[in-house]
C-alpha cells in the first residue's frame, strides 16, 4: 500500500513538472474606485414636459432640496412644480366648432394640472465613469425614485399622488451637476381609476454645505 501512494505521488508531481503555469496566465486586476462626487446636501430647477392628454399640453418648472442619508440613498425633501399649459390644435380647432366636448374623467372637464408637491427617495446603485471625446472624465450616477405629493388641477383641485421614476445626474464639477428625469404620476380618478401624466425633463443641481458637516465631495483619482 505504501508503495502505491508513494508511486501516485509521484506520478501527480510529474504531470504538474510537465505542464508548467504560465507566468503571464493571471487574473487580470480590477481597480475598484470610489465616488469621487458625491452631493450630501443641494439644491435644484428643473424645466420638463407633461403631454398631459390630446388637448393640454403642460411645461413644468419645478425647484427643491435634496439631501443624502448616504451615497446610494437621497432623501428629495420637497419639490415644487408650476405647470404652464398648452392647448392643442385639436382643442382650438373644437372649440372653433363650439363643439360641447366633455371629458370621461375628471368630472367631465378638459382640466389640466397647475402645481405639483411632492417629496421622496432617490436610490442610486449605479455610478459611472466615461471618456468624453478622449480627453475629458465625466463622472456620473443613475437612480431610480419613488415620491409621493399632491396634484393640484385647474378645475377639480387637488389629487394625491405616487410618482415613481428613473433619473440621470452628470457631474460638470465638484459642486454642480445636469439633471435628466422621468416621472409618472399616478393620481385615482373618480370615473376612470387609476390614471397617469408623464413628465421628463432637465435640470441643474447645485451641492452646498448647510448644517450637519453634510457637503459636497470630492475623492482623488
Amino acid at each position: 500500500m505504501r508503495s502505491f501512494i508513494f508511486a501516485s505521488i509521484i506520478f501527480v508531481s510529474s504531470l504538474a513538472h510537465a505542464a508548467p503555469r504560465d507566468p503571464y496566465d493571471l487574473p487580470e486586476p480590477v481597480a475598484i474606485q470610489g465616488r469621487k462626487y458625491q452631493m450630501s446636501q443641494s439644491v435644484f430647477a428643473s424645466a420638463g414636459y407633461l403631454p398631459v392628454d390630446s388637448f393640454n399640453k403642460g411645461w413644468g418648472f419645478s425647484g427643491g432640496y435634496r439631501y443624502a442619508f448616504t451615497p446610494y440613498l437621497t432623501w428629495e425633501v420637497i419639490s415644487y412644480t408650476q405647470v404652464a399649459n398648452s392647448e392643442t390644435q385639436l382643442k382650438k380647432d373644437l372649440d372653433s366648432l363650439n363643439l360641447d366636448v366633455k371629458n370621461v374623467g375628471l368630472g367631465g372637464v378638459l382640466d389640466w394640472p397647475k402645481q405639483i408637491y411632492m417629496s421622496g427617495l432617490h436610490y442610486a446603485p449605479f455610478y459611472s465613469k466615461s471618456l468624453m471625446f478622449n480627453s475629458t472624465l465625466v463622472y456620473s450616477e443613475s437612480s431610480v425614485f419613488l415620491g409621493a405629493g399632491t396634484i393640484n388641477f385647474n378645475t377639480v383641485g387637488i389629487k394625491p399622488m405616487i410618482a415613481p421614476g428613473l433619473s440621470n445626474r452628470t457631474y460638470i464639477s465638484r459642486n454642480a451637476a445636469v439633471n435628466l428625469y422621468f416621472r409618472t404620476y399616478f393620481y385615482n380618478d373618480d370615473n376612470t381609476g387609476i390614471t397617469n401624466i408623464f413628465d421628463f425633463g432637465i435640470g441643474f443641481e447645485y451641492g452646498f454645505q448647510l448644517f450637519g458637516g453634510g457637503s459636497s465631495r470630492g475623492d482623488s483619482e
